[in-house]
């Protein structure tokens, strides 16, 4: 009896692979074109990836509290919905599926950065527009092809992925001039005070994914152990390599010139070793965006029919057969992601990068403050000194967020608002709907 319930614990995650997990969850095409945009600020920017480690880290931990407090709930908005009610938990999954659709539009404009390497015209509008959407119809058609199909490309791809970002922060350090460093320090001009939270702002957008250990929480051998150890052994890997990289990139291009490219890693491999390596390291991003795109894409439609969500919108199919492709779900991803790209079309590249990435990080501050703030009504059963220090963890937490969103671009502000009050009002439209419906049914 002892060995057939020993069995089942063999099997979850220790603190190693789950570490890992979380590390490739934020490691990859989030970075991409991120340079570019921090070109804007200037090497100034290497404070803001200390500011953005710790932020990540305060908001890891307060979730892997949630994890240790509950370690048998499923999912993040479940944790929401049982601290603020069935309201709370609706919008909070509804923001998430958001994100995730604002950031697959993000992920394909680094496609699109990267395929300016070969096609210069796609660099430039409106072909960038035009090659954005196409990229992205591409991997909705490669999502047709099943859910096993779109996973056995992760594996592969991550490895390829990870070229061009380890060799700027491993070999770009050979080819580092502290002059190129110290001239772009503040191209702004402005007070720091008022630089380094905006480009918080930017550099958090590489940190999302940073609470992958808690959603499989249910998943890891220890979660009171385990879950923290890889939350913050994760966020501490990728931020040691970005850092470096970034850093790095900075020191062999002049911010003017990361701030203009629409591939900065490749840009930075053509000055380290030649056109050809800038050609080679090109081929791995696309590869690896391409990717995420379709993994994030199907994470997208999962995300819209997730119990949370399809409970109130769809409650007919609950009972939906989930191996099997949603052609609906992956039609309105495919439009809904077009749109935006339209949207938010810039004169560079890095430019319209550099919204859409802004967008998804104040939306993910928002589910993340909530997350946080679950901490207080939920840490009830805990001892009167352990239900102190949460509940200011806790605080800490939703102020981090509180102070990222405020520090954003106030024109994106409206860009983030409105995906909340419409998801407000769309809990209530349903609830309405279903509570019309079971009362006629009732009835009959």
């Amino acid at each position: 009896m002892s060995e057939m319930s020993a069995q089942p614990e063999q099997k979850k995650l220790g603190p190693f692979l789950a570490t890992v997990i979380v590390a490739n969850a934020m490691i990859g095409s989030g970075i991409y074109m991120l340079p570019a945009g921090l070109g804007t600020v200037g090497s100034i920017s290497i404070l803001a990836w200390v500011a953005a480690a710790f932020g990540a880290a305060l908001l890891g931990g307060a979730m892997a509290v949630l994890a240790i407090i509950s370690p048998k709930t499923r999912g993040l908005f479940s944790y929401v919905r049982d601290a603020f009610g069935p309201c709370a938990g609706f919008v909070s999954g509804v923001l998430y599926w958001i994100t995730i659709l604002i950031a697959c539009v993000a992920v394909a404009t680094a496609v699109t950065g990267y395929l300016s390497v070969f096609i210069p015209a796609v660099a430039t509008q409106p072909y960038s527009t035009v090659c954005t959407v196409a990229v992205i119809w591409t991997l909705v058609g490669v999502n047709l092809a099943g859910p096993r199909f779109v996973a056995a490309a992760q594996s592969p791809a991550l490895f390829l992925g990870l070229a061009p970002v380890l060799l700027a922060a491993i070999g770009g350090w050979f080819f580092f001039s502290k002059a190129t460093f110290a001239a772009s320090w503040n191209v702004t001009g402005g007070n720091f005070l008022s630089v380094v939270p905006q480009a918080t702002v930017m550099v958090f957008w590489a940190f999302l994914g940073f609470e992958g250990a808690i959603i499989l929480s249910t998943r890891v051998r220890n979660p009171a152990r385990d879950v923290p150890i890889a939350t913050l052994g994760g966020i501490a890997i990728a931020a040691t390599i970005y850092m470096a990289a970034c850093a790095a990139l900075m020191g062999i291009l002049p911010a003017a010139a990361l701030a203009k490219s629409s591939a900065p890693f490749a840009d930075g491999a053509a000055a380290m070793l030649g056109a050809a390596t800038a050609g080679l390291i090109a081929v791995c991003a696309v590869i690896k965006a391409s990717a995420t795109l379709g993994g994030n894409i199907l994470l997208a439609g999962e995300t819209g029919e997730c119990e949370s969500v399809l409970g109130h919108m769809r409650p007919h199919l609950r009972g939906r057969q989930t191996h099997k492709v949603s052609i609906p779900s992956l039609m309105l991803t495919g439009i809904v992601l077009s749109a935006v790209a339209i949207l938010s079309a810039s004169p560079t590249l890095a430019r319209q990068f550099t919204i859409v990435t802004n967008v998804v990080v104040v939306l993910a501050m928002l589910d993340y403050a909530a997350f946080s703030a679950a901490l207080l009504p939920l840490s009830r059963s805990l001892s009167p000194m352990r239900r102190f220090w949460v509940r200011m963890l806790g605080a800490a937490g939703v102020a981090f967020c509180a102070a990222v969103i405020a520090a954003s671009d106030p024109a994106l502000l409206v860009w983030s608002a409105a995906p909340v009050v419409a998801s407000v009002l769309a809990y209530y439209v349903f609830h309405r709907r279903n509570s019309v419906r079971a009362a006629l049914g009732q009835e009959v």
